[in-house]
């Protein structure tokens, strides 16, 4: 069903940067929006609230406050807004925080391209207006029982050591199948409906595992991604955010707790969906033109079997 009270009128986008000269050229980029600034990030909580945002562009470096926190804060109180994070540094912390913390919708560099930005704040607003809100991933015990009977957990993963590990920490509570590789894992998912996929960035053997990521998200936005690796960078982590909106990222070793709570966290997000699908709009990438042209030397037609995954699998209509 569409968002209740469906907002009317002009797209409304706040942005928050503390330096003056940022917001005046925001203004003027969007100066056909009705735009809400402050240079001040504790008050963009309450302005995004007050002013019913549909979209927050927010930089990351600001001397009060770190902008993923910002973001945090937004999400809580004011979800139906899509968040944007804007920063000139390729920082790993804030954006593993972007992942884990702020669910932003997408990362952007500065200096930006003017008509990227807009484009991509349009189509924010647009998705933030027209597609239902996802409040909360918490499920009922009721629900939750259910779910881990319905639904199967995926791990991509070719080192033993830590196959083991997440075997001790999983499979007392979920339906937990292995693969070695992306060929294996593909098995699973065309025999199994499964909405929580856990993997590695690459496997031992160098075989790079974040397009099949990207390309699972493209085409099935409904099923999360925890990726768990040694590996992150600040820009692989960018683009599994754009390209594959990574519902959360683990740096090994592994640790039970936060391992838990990511995966009954992305089993409720799948669940909310599968009740709501209208909402997966929230959760959609686009691929760049790199992207796509890298996927089409995927091996043994890997992709075209991804595009063909079964929606009875899947567990969601088309």
């Amino acid at each position: 069903m569409p968002v209740e009270n469906k907002p009317s009128g002009p797209l409304r986008v706040l942005f928050v940067d503390d330096e003056a000269r940022i917001l005046r050229a925001l203004k003027a980029l969007f100066r056909d929006v009705e735009v809400h600034a402050t240079t001040d990030p504790r008050q963009a909580p309450g302005l995004a609230a007050m002013h019913d945002v549909d979209v927050v562009v927010c930089d990351q470096r600001m001397p009060e406050m770190l902008g993923v926190d910002v973001l945090r804060e937004i999400k809580a109180n004011h979800p139906r807004a899509m968040r944007i994070l804007l920063t000139g540094y390729s920082d790993l912390k804030a954006v593993l925080g972007s992942v884990n913390e702020g669910e932003v919708y997408r990362f952007v560099n500065k200096p930006w391209v003017n008509s990227d930005l807009r484009g991509l704040v349009i189509e924010a607003g647009a998705i933030s207006r027209e597609a239902p809100i996802v409040a909360s991933d918490e499920l009922t015990g009721i629900e939750q029982n259910v779910a881990r009977t319905q639904v199967g957990v995926l791990v991509i993963e070719d080192d033993t050591t830590v196959q083991q590990r997440l075997r001790e920490i999983l499979q007392p509570h979920y339906q937990v199948r292995f693969a070695n590789t992306a060929e294996r894992a593909l098995q699973v998912l065309e025999q199994h409906e499964t909405g929580v996929v856990i993997s590695e960035t690459a496997t031992n053997h160098g075989t790079d595992l974040t397009l099949m990521l990207k390309a699972l998200k493209q085409y099935h936005p409904h099923i999360a991604t925890v990726v768990i690796t040694e590996r992150a960078n600040a820009q692989t982590v960018i683009e599994l955010i754009n390209e594959g909106q990574v519902y959360r990222m683990l740096i090994k070793p592994v640790r039970m707790g936060s391992c838990r709570l990511s995966v009954d966290s992305a089993l409720g997000r799948y669940w909310k969906l599968k009740q709501n699908p209208q909402a997966v709009r929230r959760y959609g990438v686009t691929a760049t033109p790199e992207t796509l042209s890298a996927q089409t030397r995927m091996p043994n037609s890997l992709l075209s079997r991804i595009r063909a995954l079964p929606a009875r699998l899947l567990g969601i209509g088309r």
